[in-house]
């Protein structure tokens, strides 16, 4: 009796490479091959490598991860550090380029508030200190950003995980909110600052120009106000008002008082702002002369034009100048003269 062939052994399914498994992820895959290559590709890569029982998924993941990566580096000159959510969809990025990304998808909503303020705060210093001469300032910026965000997804993680008590879940939502707590002051202290500084430079710039309108003007002043004006006062509370202001900057500077909205005014428009402080200064000024010289000649004395008499006018353009509210009450004493007169 002829013996039985031996079955033919059963072959296996062929296992597809990572290519041929991203290929069933179009839109992932087209980023990793033509880009360009976004945060968020890179988590959703991240999700599909993490998948257990998908081996086509998993493999996915893993080729697309480096593949994405390099196209992301090629915009953003590299990744300096990245960090990836295990249980929840979520992570955070620090670019070579000091640009911050996250994403958290998940509850609870403390820390995606967390989430979204600490990215709109890295976004705010990316803005504000883009100037290459702050480049360490937005290197610190960034990196507390980015720290604060670890923190917030380590949290989520915690949440998401389900294996921790309510009370350690508690207290990892509460220690994320601290940290963005301090992180966005360090931030806020460090845009604050720069903002300080682009202000005192828009300062300097619009010295020199006020004190050439001031000559000008008091030129002008000398040919053809002499018999009504003292020009020499004039010029004097108009010069030293415009300095006062200067120097009333500069002192807030030092003492840490000066507060700068930017939020709202980009570095240009804050050094424009600055360029008419010392134009203020000297309206000011001469706000101070003028209010002087009513009350001289309602008192019924005549100006005089001795280094004392002009001493005082200067006086009390720094005055003006260097203090807004000594400005406010000399305009509150023009008024008074002014209904004084009419009455």
């Amino acid at each position: 009796m002829p013996a039985e062939a031996a079955p033919e052994p059963t072959s296996l399914p062929k296992r597809l490479s990572g290519e041929e498994s991203a290929r069933r992820f179009p839109d992932l895959y087209q980023a990793a091959v033509n880009g360009p290559a976004t945060f968020r590709h890179l988590v959703q890569a991240q999700k599909l490598a993490r998948a257990k029982n998908d081996q086509i998924a998993s493999d996915a993941g893993h080729w697309l991860i480096t593949h994405l990566a390099q196209k992301f580096s090629e915009v953003h000159g590299g990744i300096e550090k990245e960090y990836y959510c295990q249980h929840v969809t979520g992570g955070c990025l620090l670019a070579k380029d000091r640009t911050v990304y996250s994403i958290l998808n998940s509850p609870p909503p403390e820390l995606v508030d967390a989430e979204v303020s600490l990215k709109v705060l890295a976004k705010e210093a990316g803005y504000g200190l883009r100037d290459a001469n702050v480049a360490q300032q937005l290197e610190e910026a960034t990196d507390h950003a980015y720290s604060g965000l670890t923190r917030v997804m380590v949290a989520a993680d915690l949440v998401g995980a389900r294996a921790s008590s309510e009370l350690e879940i508690a207290e990892a939502i509460a220690a994320a909110q601290n940290e963005y707590a301090l992180i966005e002051s360090r931030i806020e202290k460090l845009l604050q600052r720069q903002a300080g500084v682009d202000y005192f430079r828009g300062v300097l710039l619009g010295v020199i120009p006020t004190l050439v309108l001031v000559a000008l003007f008091g030129l002008a002043a000398s040919a053809w106000w002499k018999s009504a004006l003292v020009p020499s006062a004039l010029v004097a509370a108009i010069a030293m008002s415009a300095l006062g202001a200067t120097i009333s900057v500069i002192q807030r500077m030092s003492s840490d008082s000066l507060v700068m909205n930017y939020r709202v005014a980009s570095s240009a428009q804050r050094k424009l702002l600055g360029a008419f402080r010392p134009g203020i200064g000297a309206i000011f000024g001469s706000l101070a002369y003028f209010t002087l010289l009513a009350g001289v000649l309602a008192g019924g004395a005549t100006p005089g034009t001795t280094p004392a008499s002009v001493a005082v006018f200067a006086v009390a353009g720094f005055a003006a100048g260097f203090s807004e509210r000594f400005a406010a009450d000399l305009l509150e004493q023009a008024q008074k003269l002014v209904a004084t007169a009419k009455s």
